[in-house]
């Protein structure tokens, strides 16, 4: 019997152990994966599409549930980085913020006190059709326990459009979504947008 080399030992006690916490522990699977987050628009149907997001990095939590036909409803300021003028339509349901003018963590963290369950993030610059941000903590000690998760600037203007047109004050979500269950020919992307 051979010796077995020592980087290949590691290897196996490393990937034994990660299958061991996969399976056995009660570890949620977003706090061992980080990857992107999908979520799909019910109503209104002219944005009825799949949109790919971006997690939170370093702080909140993740989504350890299933939302389906919850609201998202448009922060009053749009940035949320002042006191939100609209805090009783936001409890219990998610918040469309704007980038820019504070912190990731400040913003979120305004709208969990205002009540909100997770919040979507959109670049404040229309023309970003294909670049997700990471959203790092700002290290300043605020403790935030809802999910949040980043679009492109291109899906949020489009959503944002679409509640302005047809004089909504939200739109309906379900998120997260498992693709790997969604039909192929069931996945609609935005058309304006190529990072699906």
């Amino acid at each position: 019997m051979g010796v077995i080399d020592s980087s290949w030992l590691e290897f196996l006690l490393s990937f034994s152990f990660l299958l061991y916490v996969i399976l056995c522990a009660e570890i949620p699977a977003w706090k061992i994966f980080d990857h992107d987050v999908y979520f799909k628009i019910v109503d209104p149907a002219e944005i009825g599409y799949y949109y790919r997001a971006s997690p939170a990095k370093n702080f909140g939590r993740g989504f350890d549930r299933y939302y389906e036909h919850s609201l998202l409803v448009v922060a009053d300021p749009l940035s949320g980085c002042s006191d939100l003028v609209n805090p009783f339509k936001l409890q219990g349901h998610f918040v469309l913020v704007e980038r820019g003018e504070c912190s990731f963590v400040e913003k979120i963290a305004r709208c969990e006190a205002a009540g909100a369950v997770g919040v979507i993030v959109y670049d404040n610059n229309p023309d970003n059709r294909s670049n997700l941000v990471a959203m790092i903590d700002d290290d300043r000690g605020v403790e935030v326990n809802i999910p949040s998760i980043f679009i492109v600037g291109s899906d949020g203007f489009h959503i944002l459009r679409a509640l302005e047109r047809n004089s909504l004050e939200s739109a309906i979500i379900n998120v997260p979504i498992n693709m790997t269950y969604v039909p192929e020919h069931q996945i609609r992307q935005p058309p304006w947008t190529n990072i699906l």
